[in-house]
């Protein structure tokens, strides 16, 4: 006697059932998890960008700026190469860098210096008088997950000064497209000391 070896159809319909259930349950809470982990990857990386800006400018006696990546200047043509979208500026990226020819952007290249490009610092060329040829660049990250990083004063520059101190006062807004009621976005405020905090429980508009 020969015996079929399968499933019957009420023995898929049945698995099929399953795992639509198990789906049901689960997909909704990995989304949930890759956005919590996005709020919180954004909101290290800026508040490590600005804890290495602190530190920088206190240890090499120069202000250093923290600005949205989309002020890096590649081709050092004095001029931003992106237009920042004012209502995510910081959400795209972060940058920390010495301006050495004050033209508020970062630039990327360490011509800025060295002008000439013969690898040695000639007459004029040590812009911030420290005996070696530097790269305006300190730090640069660009994000790639989705939650919005808002300058709520609209400031886009952060200069921390030599004594450490911070201006002007920065309050960055971590957030994402859920309703505020389903979770807490993160509020990241850089005092006038310099040191930052964040609130781990902002409610986001």
């Amino acid at each position: 006697m020969t015996r079929n070896n399968g499933f019957t159809i009420i023995e898929l319909m049945l698995t099929i059932a399953v795992a639509g259930a198990l789906l049901a349950v689960g997909v909704p809470s990995y989304v949930t998890m890759i956005k919590n982990n996005c709020l919180t990857n954004k909101t290290n990386a800026i508040v490590g960008a600005m804890q290495l800006a602190r530190s920088t400018a206190i240890t090499e006696r120069e202000d250093v700026l923290v600005v949205p990546r989309c002020l890096l200047d590649d081709d050092n043509n004095g001029a931003a190469d992106e237009t920042c979208d004012s209502s995510n500026e910081f959400g795209d990226g972060i940058a920390v860098f010495i301006d050495l020819d004050a033209d508020g952007f970062a630039d990327t290249d360490i011509y800025i210096e060295d002008v000439n490009e013969n690898g040695v610092l000639d007459t004029g060329e040590d812009r911030n008088d420290n005996g070696r040829i530097d790269f305006e660049l300190l730090y640069s990250t660009e994000f790639t997950c989705p939650a919005t990083v808002n300058d709520r004063f609209n400031a886009r520059t952060f200069t921390y000064t030599i004594d450490g101190t911070g201006s002007p006062v920065a309050e960055l807004e971590v957030c994402d497209d859920r309703d505020n009621s389903e979770y807490s976005g993160r509020l990241i405020t850089m005092s006038r000391t310099g040191r930052t905090t964040t609130d781990p429980s902002h409610v986001c508009p």
